[in-house]
């Protein structure tokens, strides 16, 4: 689906830059009429425009093509080929700033003068002089333009070295990207945009060029997806020019070191230098693993992230945390690492099997319980929506849930605080995956996670047993699971938080609800009581809610 552009466009630049060539390709790309400015001065006037300059002079050629322009103007949806002096004129460059975007093609005194050379019509401000007067008349005009064409929105280089419908695409697609509304996670220099679309496969050449990434790029995915979202991994691959692709195994237990030198022997067996851009095409095992091969490849080379499950899409795409697992331990190795940019496209959700998806609502079902009770109370008003994949639903369910976490990771980026409410359910969830031997996937741990996170809240006197009511009611609503599937040593499950990157020198650390929308972070809870939590989710001796049955 191709994204739109708001107003009309505008080509400007000297003579000979392919103003009108661009600017006609440019209006059948998208289906739009197309003007150029001399042309119709021409056909309302029958004279040509060098005509016209000798017979009136150019102050009455300037009249005419002011006028010609007030007229257009009033169209929408065209692009329009000026002449090389309209904005002379402030007033020419008045109305092209208030109806649409300028452009502005540049080439060099040579290129011009050879194109001007091979035409048959010749230059009225180039007429009757030789070809040493010519580039030097060139020359000088550009620089006497050159204020006037630096206000051009955009500029692009018109060269002999690619073809004009090359050029064309690139100016298409950049227009296309400056328009829409990317969220910003803001951290100084290392600040990027998380762009979220129904599909934006055909942009990321576009989108990685307009964040600084100029190098190789390698597309990272697992072997899953070579089928499962082929059509995007292909649009993808063509827009980045057929770049070739490396293919991890699938699953939380490739997420280890052997799997990542993998990785490392390709990068230098292939020869990806320092200005390599390593781009994760996966769900969050991947992108992890990406950002961490990122981090240390060459001491750090740029990469993007292309989320592909719901669940990277809200949470582990965004805010740089990188990394592999231990058998002794969940993500424990690894670093904090920013990607340049992440590109989300909802049309991936389409094709989502429906496990993952849920995986996918428990985190963002945690965003709401930690920041924002009215996203929680639209949760539970658009249930059905939500379990229908409605794209405009996902859409603005994804970008809440990214602009929680962009707010967070700015104010804390390397978790020495606030950031770890981000963890709501993920003390528990990390054990109880450790315990299930990986075979439990993260975001459904996490929803368990966080009904036992609820459940010691409401023990603890910090979370009503009507919002634990109501936090559980939403979780089941979604068809987040009651129980743990597997046999709950707790023992074992206590063993494993004390080993969890949240530890603080052997104190275990909590991140309980104080009420739907806010949550505290404590240390201070006893073995007792994280068993007494754990019993509301163990299979056989699961409780209810204490005092749910007055509610």
């Amino acid at each position: 689906m191709a994204l739109p552009i708001k107003g009309n466009i505008y080509f400007t630049g000297f003579m000979a830059t392919g103003k009108s060539r661009i600017g006609s390709l440019t209006a059948a790309a998208l289906g739009w009429k197309y003007f150029d400015i001399d042309q119709a001065i021409e056909r309302e006037n029958g004279r040509t425009v060098s005509e016209i300059f000798a017979e009136e002079g150019e102050a009455y050629f300037r009249n005419l093509e002011l006028e010609s322009l007030r007229k257009i103007s009033r169209e929408s949806q065209v692009a329009v080929s000026l002449g090389g002096g309209t904005l002379t004129n402030p007033e020419a460059l008045e109305i092209v700033k208030s109806t649409g975007v300028l452009v502005a093609l540049w080439a060099s005194p040579e290129v011009i003068l050879a194109r001007v050379n091979r035409k048959k019509n010749k230059r009225p401000l180039l007429a009757n002089l030789d070809e040493t007067e010519k580039k030097a008349k060139i020359v000088s005009l550009l620089e006497e333009r050159k204020p006037i064409y630096e206000q051009a929105d955009f500029r692009f280089e018109s060269t002999e070295q690619f073809p004009h419908h090359v050029l064309t695409r690139r100016l298409i697609h950049t227009l296309q990207v400056a328009q829409l509304r990317p969220l910003t996670v803001a951290l100084g220099e290392r600040s990027y945009p998380i762009y979220i679309e129904e599909s934006l496969g055909g942009y990321v050449d576009t989108i990685l060029e307009k964040t600084g990434c100029h190098g190789s790029p390698l597309l990272i995915t697992d072997q899953n997806l070579r089928e499962k979202q082929k059509p995007l991994l292909d649009q993808i691959r063509s827009s980045l020019r057929g770049c070739k692709v490396f293919y991890f195994r699938p699953g939380e237990e490739e997420k280890n070191l052997k799997s990542l030198n993998r990785l490392f022997t390709y990068l230098l067996r292939y020869n990806y230098g320092r200005k390599t851009t390593l781009i994760s095409f996966s769900g969050g095992v991947v992108g992890d693993m990406v950002g961490f091969a990122a981090a240390t490849y060459m001491r750090g080379v740029d990469f993007v992230q292309i989320p592909t499950t719901l669940l990277s899409m809200v949470d582990s795409s965004v805010g740089g945390k990188t990394g592999i697992n231990h058998p002794l331990g969940k993500n424990m190795i690894g670093a904090f690492y920013q990607p340049r940019a992440v590109i989300i496209n909802l049309v991936a959700l389409k094709t989502l099997p429906q496990q993952e998806f849920l995986a996918g609502l428990a985190e963002v079902v945690k965003y709401a319980v930690i920041r924002d009770e009215e996203f929680f109370t639209y949760l539970e008003s658009h249930q059905e929506a939500l379990l229908g994949r409605d794209t405009a639903v996902m859409q603005y369910v994804v970008r809440k849930c990214c602009a929680i976490k962009a707010e967070v990771v700015g104010q804390d980026e390397r978790e020495a605080g606030e950031r770890a409410i981000l963890n709501y359910g993920h003390t528990f969830a990390h054990a109880l995956e450790l315990l299930a031997g990986y075979r439990l996937s993260h975001g459904l741990a996490v929803a368990l996670g966080m009904r036992c996170a609820a459940r010691l809240a409401t023990s603890m006197g910090m979370l009503t047993p009507s919002d634990e009511e109501r936090h559980n009611s939403l979780l089941t609503a979604l068809n987040m699971p009651e129980t743990f599937p597997f046999k709950l040593d707790a023992t074992k499950a206590w063993e494993a938080m004390g080993r969890d990157k949240k530890a603080d020198q052997g104190k275990r650390v909590f991140i309980l609800p104080e009420r739907i929308g806010s949550v505290c972070i404590t240390s201070e809870v006893s073995k007792e009581l994280a068993f007494a939590a754990l019993d509301c989710i163990d299979k056989e001796t699961r409780k209810p809610v204490p005092g749910a049955e007055r509610l």
